[in-house]
């Protein structure tokens, strides 16, 4: 009697804590960087919600440490910006020294508009970043599988979602190094009208921005500037890519 209350004990205690895994897991899935909307003016710009999957967080330097070389790093940045949004923590990815970044671009898409410039356009917006700073390389791959960022296709987000047209989802482990992303681009907006090919190289632009650890700039003239989706790579971004990977990832928060 004994040995089988102690074995029904434990098989309740285990079936616990799988329920209480699976609903952090749960919790900590639906915390996720996104939203890039269109304005009233056709502009896009972009909202940003931290996805984390820490457990048990630890850094590879103190926060006090990371806060100095930070401030010796940030001028002519938007570090601020960026730690204001995500409550004093960087994200970025782990460095490197022989694998590039895997690259998955959807190839080819049945739904209406698109065009089979787009995965070149993606492609290109990687060159671009190469070139603004980002430190590692990138390799595309035709495998979704086996992809760290992958950038994919639809028709339109749900009118309830407002004027969205571009979602980047990005996970974090435990040392607030990037494990994964992935990015949606809507070939229309909410109520079916079709984006002009200019606005799709906006939106994955800002996009991939949010996929290499960047968030939001109050610089106008940022391609990551919260309220429209520039053109061009800008200073600031340059400047703040390269110090988001020369200083380690972690919170700035003693």
């Amino acid at each position: 009697m004994l040995a089988g209350a102690i074995a029904a004990l434990a098989v309740f205690i285990s079936a616990t804590a799988v329920r209480d895994t699976i609903a952090r897991r749960a919790r900590n899935e639906a915390r996720v960087a996104r939203d890039t909307i269109l304005s009233e003016d056709d502009i896009a710009r972009g909202t940003v919600h931290k996805a984390l999957a820490l457990d048990g967080v630890h850094q590879s330097v103190s926060p006090a440490e990371l806060r100095r070389r930070v401030d010796n790093l940030s001028s002519g940045t938007y570090m601020n910006d960026i730690l204001a949004e995500q409550d004093s923590t960087l994200y970025r990815w782990p460095d490197r020294l022989g694998d590039a970044l895997r690259v998955y671009v959807e190839p080819t898409s049945e739904l209406a508009t698109w065009s089979p410039q787009y995965p070149q356009i993606a492609r290109e917006v990687f060159d671009e970043w190469s070139e603004a700073g980002f430190p590692l390389r990138f390799t595309f791959i035709l495998d979704s599988t086996d992809a760290d960022i992958s950038i994919r296709w639809i028709d339109r987000f749900p009118p309830a979602e407002g004027q969205r047209i571009g979602v980047t989802e990005r996970t974090q482990g435990s040392d607030y190094l990037i494990a994964r992303a992935r990015v949606d681009v809507a070939l229309h907006d909410s109520v079916g009208r079709p984006l002009a090919p200019v606005v799709i190289g906006g939106i994955i632009r800002h996009e991939v921005g949010h996929a290499l650890g960047l968030n939001h700039s109050s610089d106008p003239s940022s391609v990551m500037y919260r309220e429209a989706a520039t053109l061009v790579i800008g200073p600031s971004d340059r400047a703040t890519l390269r110090t988001l990977y020369l200083v380690p990832a972690g919170s700035l928060k003693n």
